[in-house]
C-alpha cells in the first residue's frame, strides 16, 4: 500500500501575490507605499483531471477558488494573513494577458473587500489553503479554513460513481483542495490543486496458454463491492490540519446497500462482449466500457467480488462446483462465473487511481492472476504551465 506525502513547496504550481505590509508583531496593517515589498499574487491554478495515458496538456483552472494564508506557523500565535478569500480568473482579451485576482471589493464582484498581501521576510513559514471552485458567496460563511481545520458543511456531497453497459452515472466532486507551504520569497506561488476521491478501473484479458477457440467472448461482467461497509457517498469533509494534511480528513459516510454494491456492469448483447483473442496482453486487455475509470469515496479494507460468463470453452460434460460459483453448459459451450471474490482487500487512498488487471489464465479449475496498479492522480497528465503572467 502507498502513502504519498502531502507537502509542496512554492516553487511549483498556481502563483500568488498581495499588496499590504506584514509587520512582526503579528499585524497586517495596509499601507501607501512598499517600496521594495515583493507582492503576493496569482498567476495561473490547475487541476488534475482523470485520464488513462500521460498528455503533454494540463486544464487551466479559469473557475477560480478560495485561499486561506497563514505566517509565522512555527511560532506560539501564527498569523492570518488571507483568511477566505476569493480569488478571480480573468482574461485581458485586448492584450491577450490572463491573471489571477484576489485585489478588490464586493462592487468588484467579490463577496467581501480584499486588499492585496506582500511577503513578510521575518515571519516563514507560510502555509496556504485552497478549494476550488470557491464557494457561492452565500455559502462560503459554512465553511471553515484556517490553519487547523478544512471544514465543509454537511450540504457538500462527495458520491460514487456506477457504470452500466458503459453509461456512467453522475457521481459528484465539488471541490479539489490544494496545500502548498513557502519557506522564503516566491514572485509567484504554484497551487496543483488535488482529488478528494479516488479512480478505480478495471481490465481483463485472457492468458490462457491452450488451444484458444475459434469463438472466444466474454460477457456479462459484474463487479461489485464485499460487505456492509461500502461508503457510497460523503457528506461534509473535515481535514485536522495541526496533525494531517488537506487530502487526509474524514467524512459523514453514507454506505451501499442491496444493488448499490454492483459497481460495473455488462449484459450480453453481441456489440458489448469482450473477444478475448483480441484481449490476449494487457495492452489489449477489456475495459469493460469504462475506459476512464469510476469516482469512488477513500475508504479501507474494500473487497470486491467479479462475475462473468465465457463462451467457447469446450469441456466434455456439465459440471458446477460445490458453492454454485462456477457452473458449465455444455450445449451452450459456456461457463459461468458467480461473485468470485478476490483475496485481497485494498485501502483506497485520495487523488489516486486504482486499475484492477485481471489475467485469466484457466477456466477450471477458475486461476486468476489479479494485481490492483496504483496510479498518483498527478501523474496521469502533464506538466502545470505557469506562464500565465507573460
Amino acid at each position: 500500500r502507498m502513502r504519498r506525502v502531502f507537502k509542496h513547496n512554492c516553487c511549483v504550481a498556481v502563483l500568488l501575490t498581495a499588496s499590504v505590509s506584514c509587520s512582526t508583531d503579528g499585524t497586517i496593517t495596509p499601507v501607501d507605499e512598499h517600496k521594495d515589498d515583493v507582492p503576493m499574487q496569482f498567476s495561473q491554478a490547475a487541476v488534475n483531471t482523470p485520464v488513462t495515458r500521460a498528455t503533454s496538456t494540463s486544464t487551466a483552472l479559469t473557475q477560480g477558488f478560495m485561499v486561506s494564508c497563514w505566517k509565522d506557523l512555527n511560532s506560539a500565535k501564527p498569523q492570518e494573513v488571507m483568511g477566505c478569500y476569493e480569488v478571480k480568473y480573468k482574461y485581458d482579451g485586448w492584450n491577450n494577458q490572463s491573471k489571477w485576482e484576489y485585489v478588490g471589493t464586493t462592487a468588484d464582484g467579490y463577496y467581501k473587500d480584499q486588499v492585496q498581501r506582500y511577503w513578510d521576510t521575518a515571519a516563514f513559514p507560510y502555509r496556504f489553503y485552497a478549494i476550488t471552485p470557491c464557494p457561492a458567496a452565500t455559502d462560503i460563511g459554512s465553511f471553515v479554513m484556517n490553519n487547523t481545520q478544512l471544514a465543509m458543511p454537511s450540504s457538500v456531497e462527495f458520491a460514487y460513481q456506477t457504470c452500466n453497459n458503459g453509461v456512467v452515472s453522475d457521481g459528484a466532486e465539488p471541490y479539489c483542495v490544494s496545500q502548498v507551504e513557502c519557506n522564503s520569497v516566491q514572485p509567484y506561488v504554484a497551487l496543483p490543486f488535488y482529488h478528494l476521491t479516488s479512480k478505480v478501473r478495471f481490465l481483463i484479458y485472457n492468458n490462457y496458454k491452450k488451444e484458444i477457440p475459434t469463438d472466444f467472448k466474454l460477457y456479462n461482467v459484474k463487479i461489485k463491492a464485499v460487505g456492509d461497509d461500502f461508503v457510497k457517498a460523503g457528506k461534509g469533509y473535515t481535514a485536522d490540519l495541526t496533525s494531517s494534511d488537506i487530502l487526509y480528513g474524514t467524512f459523514q459516510v453514507e454506505k451501499a446497500t442491496g444493488d448499490e454494491k454492483t459497481l460495473l456492469q455488462t449484459d450480453d448483447d453481441e456489440a458489448r462482449k469482450c473477444d478475448l483473442r483480441v484481449a490476449a496482453d494487457r495492452d489489449h486487455a477489456y475495459d469493460c466500457m469504462n475506459a476512464d475509470g469510476l469516482l469512488m469515496i477513500p475508504q479501507k479494507n474494500v473487497k470486491l467480488s467479479f462475475s462473468f460468463d465465457v463462451y467457447g470453452v469446450v469441456f466434455d460434460r456439465d459440471f458446477e462446483n460445490e458453492d454454485g460459483s462456477i457452473k458449465y453448459e455444455k450445449a451452450t459451450k459456456t461457463i459461468h462465473y458467480k461473485d468470485v471474490e478476490i483475496a485481497e482487500s485494498y485501502n483506497w487512498e485520495p487523488n489516486t487511481i486504482y486499475t484492477y488487471v485481471i489475467k485469466l489464465n484457466e477456466f477450471y479449475p477458475l486461476t486468476i492472476d489479479v494485481t490492483a496498479e496504483l496510479t498518483p492522480w498527478t501523474d496521469v497528465v502533464g506538466s502545470i504551465d505557469t506562464n500565465l503572467e507573460k
